[in-house]
Parts: structure tokens; sequence; C-alpha cells
């Protein structure tokens, strides 16, 4: 693929150029087709075993109860583990994965920001099955455009048995959630068209926020951990709050990161109160030396 410049697309140029330089055009051609597309081995083995453990000591600390990765009757059907990214630095280091990046700036632009990092904490059980149903969340026609996107990162194996996550393929072009009677992944009313995503720990799916998908109730014994890293474009309400509420640990680790400033609402100049814009010089009128730089990360989002 020889990457264009062209001068109406100036954020545009720069997310196409990322992709090549990465070898992403066969996974930006599958989320344009099929809404998603598996990402093999985007953590490397001990990356995906510190998160395991990270996500598991956290869970033991929200639940008081230890986590048994052999039967998983400890934790039994699922519960969500939230607001993982400020708790670990393992978390930010996968926030700033250069190809989850990279394709998160392909499908919501370079204004994206982080909406949420958690875990859905799965063992056995009849309680576990999500049914199937689209991250967009608006009435229909939903938007051609993603609104929002998801990367789902495997921190144990996935199956179908398991419990793992469930993938309608194609469905971010029907432009609507799923019916009432459409969403089950489970029983005499399964959704025939959901696919399993059985992959393996360490691997990932990323899909556009129209896909419609859910996960699957576990069936056997043990523990299906996962990463659920969410985000949207800089006009959607975030899921948690991050910017100048992060602990000032991980801003002096990340804050001097572009890419982190913005994935995490350290950029954000909206919510003000007398001081005004914080672009605006209010004393001498106009906008500060670095303001207009801070508009232009929101400029065109919907089309970068």
């Amino acid at each position: 693929m020889h990457t264009h410049h062209y001068a109406a697309c100036e954020d545009l140029n720069d997310v196409m150029a990322e992709i090549e330089r990465l070898g992403l055009e066969k996974q930006v051609m599958e989320l344009d087709a099929y809404g998603f597309t598996v990402l093999e081995g985007i953590l490397d083995d001990d990356t995906a075993a510190t998160a395991r453990q990270a996500v598991a000591d956290i869970c033991e600390r929200q639940t008081d109860v230890k986590p048994d990765f052999e039967k998983g009757d400890s934790h039994p059907d699922w519960r969500l583990v939230p607001y993982l990214m400020p708790r670990h630095p393992v978390f930010q280091e996968i926030l700033l994965n250069e190809t989850s990046v990279a394709l998160m700036h392909y499908l919501l632009g370079k204004s994206a920001q982080l909406s949420s990092m958690t875990c859905h904490f799965k063992g056995p059980g009849d309680g576990g099955q999500l049914p199937l149903h689209t991250d967009t969340g608006m009435p229909a026609p939903l938007p051609p455009y993603s609104q929002v996107a998801n990367i789902n990162y495997a921190l144990t194996d996935y199956s179908k048995e398991g419990g793992c996550l469930a993938i309608v393929p194609g469905s971010h072009k029907w432009a609507r959630n799923p019916e009432p009677s459409e969403i089950f992944l489970d029983g005499p009313a399964a959704n025939p068209n959901a696919e399993a995503m059985e992959i393996r720990a360490g691997d990932a799916v990323i899909w556009h926020g129209n896909m419609w998908h859910g996960s699957y109730p576990r069936r056997v014994p043990g523990l299906r951990l996962n990463l659920a890293v969410y985000h949207v474009r800089p006009y959607w309400k975030v899921q948690e709050r991050y910017g100048d509420a992060l602990p000032q640990d991980v801003i002096d680790r990340h804050g001097n990161n572009p890419v982190f400033r913005q994935l995490a609402g350290l950029n954000e100049h909206m919510g003000w109160m007398e001081e005004g814009p914080a672009f605006l010089d209010q004393k001498n009128g106009g906008y500060k030396a670095d303001g207009a730089e801070t508009l232009r990360t929101g400029r065109n989002s919907w089309q970068s």
C-alpha cells in the first residue's frame, strides 16, 4: 500500500501512514468488511501474565475472595472489575500498544479518548451470559462510522464452553441494535449467526462500535479473564473519570506522552468555570500561545 498525502485529510494521512508502517492493511480491510479483526499475540506471555495477576489481585480486594483459577467456583457467573488503567503500570503499557492505538485512530480519529478499562471476571454458571448488544447504544439508525470502539484482550485462553466473546460478523453494517429475539447466545433461542472468538491468551479482538457482540456462559471449571478497553470519540461521555482525577504517579509517568495525554483526557478543554476555556487568553484576548493546537486535537474528529 502506498500512503497518499491529501491536503484535506491531514490527520487521516498520518493515521494511514502508521497503518502502513505497522503492516496492518489486512486488519483494516477486515474491520471495514466484517466489523472486527483478531490481533494474534499482541501481548507477549509476560505482559499477559502480569495483567492477569494484577486483575486477580484487584478482584480479590474487591470481593474479599481469593480467585481459584483451577475450579473457578470462587467467583461464579461474572462480575465487573472496573477502573483498571490507573491501578497498575501494565495496564498503561497495554493502553499505549502501538498496534491498538493505530487501529483505534483508524476507527475513531486521533482525538479518541479512553472511556473505560475493565475486566469481565467470569467463573462457571448460567448467569455468565452477556447477551448480544452494540456498544454504540443509541436509537437506530446507527451512524455508519464508528462512534465508539472496543478492544478485548484475552488474559486467559478463550473457548465457547469457557465463556468466550461472541461476535456477529458484518452486523456493524446493519445500523441497528439487535431485537430482543436476537440477543441470546445460549439455549434454543441462541442467535445462529454468532461466532465464538476462540483465541489464545495474549490475543485480542478489536471491533467497530455497531458490531453485535456478547459472551457465552462458562460451562467448565476455571476462570475467564479479559481486558475490555473501550474508546470513544471526544464528544461522547466517558464511563470512567481520568484527566485531572488520575493519580499523580500516573501523570508523572506518562504526562509527557502526547498519545497518553489525549487518550486519558489530559487534553480535555471542556468543563470550565469562571476561568473560561483553557485555550483562550481571558486577560489579553484571543488564543493562548498553545491554544490553537489544543483545539486542533478535536478538529475534523468525525473524518479522521
